[in-house]
């Protein structure tokens, strides 16, 4: 392994700033094909197509509640004191259909969910009865539509339920159930291959000696993609040679997105973008002003979409949720929400930063009687690999000397779901 001298920079690759440098990820990045998959796998894909009612949901107007279906005009005047005492003409489980009409003066049975029969146009609710059989008495005045669910009011026939490019979740299944698709038209899953570079690097479980580093990024980015939606394959550690990083790359190619992690700044054994340019990929950008994260490459080659990332754990991690979490999106079939949201959260501790690119600082976001509260981590170093434990937000200082007292409202960039207070 050898190396005659540090890298060079490259005067046409500027540093740019954040926002163009996920502009031009969102613009690199195409639609993968789609697959129609069955209804219980497509959770967490993206869908592909509209899911349109084929029927009403519900097909008839049905009772809200268990109870007693009767007229309304028949209880206006109901009260503890003085109830109203009617005729049980009939009893109507969940799933029956009777032919049968509410007359005044009579009231029939109802579970929820079982159609309103002809002459009735309110459920009163067996909380508000004796729950009697042959007879029962209303202690209270009921207006007409109490307590019914109307026809169509969940889904009209025809009517576009679920819109392409929805991420599917718990509820979209539950539409799709509803809307009787036992297939769904999805968004291939991303095709991802990981990789770190590194003469320094040792795999999980081997002896760790004097200068060496467990290789965590492959395990971190890895699963960061899964999660993100991709299916991941993971190639393991290459070596500080151009000749390595060329192969391992062309070995990557049959992914959709590569992943690498080191060996992308201007080191004398930095050799990720000295191999891209031998293999003829386009650099879209090198250099994002930020920090952790500054040195990013992101080029296109054969067709395929190469990310080399900072070999430090947080620069790695961090880089991942701007610019390749959207990426992964975007290729699915996604059309909104591609970037993570920004909030603006309280400082449980101050907060401070200096220099010429804006900072990203690790909080964990919980919500409190009401408000958002971001907890900074107590070590921000780019190789603190536990300040990402637990972490859900990314708090913005821009650059120059931005400084943060305990109690102001920061912006954060959220990469998890809110915790509770």
């Amino acid at each position: 392994m050898t190396a005659s001298t540090f890298g060079r920079e490259r005067p046409a690759e500027r540093m740019i700033g954040v926002e163009e440098a996920q502009q031009r990820v969102l613009d690199a990045v195409g639609r993968l094909d789609a697959e129609r998959v069955p209804l219980g796998a497509a959770l967490g894909r993206v869908l592909r197509e509209d899911v349109i009612a084929p029927r009403d949901v519900p097909g008839a107007d049905n009772s809200a509640m268990d109870g007693y279906a009767l007229c309304a005009s028949d209880v206006e005047h109901a009260s503890d004191d003085a109830p109203v005492v009617l005729r049980v003409a009939g009893d109507l489980p969940a799933g029956a259909v009777t032919e049968g009409t509410v007359e005044p003066g009579t009231a029939m049975r109802i579970m929820t969910g079982a159609p309103v029969p002809r002459g009735a146009d309110c459920v009163a609710q067996v909380e508000i009865t004796d729950g009697g059989n042959a007879e029962v008495r209303v202690f209270r005045p009921l207006t007409p539509g109490t307590n019914i669910r109307r026809r169509a009011e969940d889904m009209r026939e025809g009517e576009i339920v679920l819109h392409t490019g929805a991420r599917i979740g718990p509820g979209e299944l539950g539409v799709a159930a509803s809307a009787q698709r036992s297939e769904l038209l999805v968004g291939r899953r991303p095709v991802v291959a990981v990789f770190s570079t590194g003469a320094e690097l040792v795999d999980v479980g081997s002896p760790v000696g004097a200068g060496q580093v467990v290789n965590s990024n492959s395990f971190s980015l890895a699963a960061l993609a899964e999660e993100a939606g991709a299916d991941v394959r993971r190639m393991g550690i290459v070596g500080d040679t151009k000749e390595a990083t060329v192969r391992a790359i062309e070995a990557a190619l049959g992914a959709d997105i590569v992943l690498s992690s080191g060996g992308v700044s201007v080191g004398a054994y930095d050799f990720v973008k000295d191999a891209l340019d031998d293999l003829g990929a386009e650099t879209i950008f090198w250099k994002v002003a930020m920090k952790p994260g500054k040195p990013v490459v992101f080029s296109r080659l054969r067709g395929k979409l190469y990310f080399g990332l900072p070999g430090n754990p947080v620069s790695c991690m961090v880089s991942f949720h701007l610019f390749i979490a959207p990426a992964l999106r975007k290729a699915t079939g996604m059309t909104t929400g591609l970037l993570p949201p920004v909030v603006h959260a309280r400082l449980a501790a101050p907060l401070e930063a200096k220099g010429d690119r804006r900072v990203y600082m690790r909080v964990r976001v919980t919500a409190c009687g009401g408000e958002l509260v971001a907890a900074p981590a107590k070590a921000q170093g780019s190789g603190v690999s536990t300040s990402m434990v637990g972490a859900n937000g990314l708090a913005i200082l821009e650059p120059g000397a931005s400084l943060f007292a305990a109690g102001d409202t920061a912006p954060v960039v959220l990469i998890g779901p809110i915790a509770a207070g």
